[in-house]
């Protein structure tokens, strides 16, 4: 093929054909921007730059994720069947406490089974890219949503 442009030579692909020379390309030039030149030096936080991919979690972390994960739903699965379980006492107390304090209890009380669910949401989203803060929350999460009520009455909702 003949277009002019630079060298040709005989191509052994099939009679007739020609190959140019490879063309000069120039190199691209990126634009330098502010970010760029703070990153370059050191100053910027990685979570500043908008390209920034994050860093993905390890095997272990992702491992941690799911026991936890599994830990926080059976939490919330017991606290949820004691909460059932005392429904009735629960409306009986309710109804001496006046009616906004019969509704703010109720609300209490119905509310709670979802906790272990809102800390292991919450630690994941606040501290998804710090480790040590991730695997810190989350212990903290399984002792403080524990159910009580599983250990100490040896679960009767159950």
């Amino acid at each position: 093929m003949r277009t002019g442009s630079g060298e040709e030579r005989e191509s052994a692909l099939q009679s007739g054909w020609t190959v140019e020379a490879a063309p000069s390309i120039p190199e691209p030039v990126e634009p330098v921007t502010p970010a760029a030149t703070a990153s370059e030096r050191g100053d910027a936080d990685d979570a500043s730059e908008p390209d920034a991919k994050p860093k993905q979690m390890s095997n272990l972390t992702v491992v941690l994720l799911g026991l936890s994960g599994g830990l926080f739903m059976l939490y919330a699965w017991v606290w949820m069947s004691w909460a059932q379980y005392y429904a009735d006492v629960n409306a009986a107390v309710a109804a001496g406490s006046g009616s906004i304090g019969g509704v703010l209890q109720q609300i209490v009380f119905w509310i709670a089974p979802l906790a272990p669910v809102f800390w292991f949401i919450s630690a994941l989203v606040l501290a998804r890219t710090q480790t040590r803060k991730l695997v810190l929350a989350l212990v903290i999460g399984l002792v403080v949503t524990f159910p009580l009520p599983m250990v100490f009455l040896s679960g009767a909702a159950l």
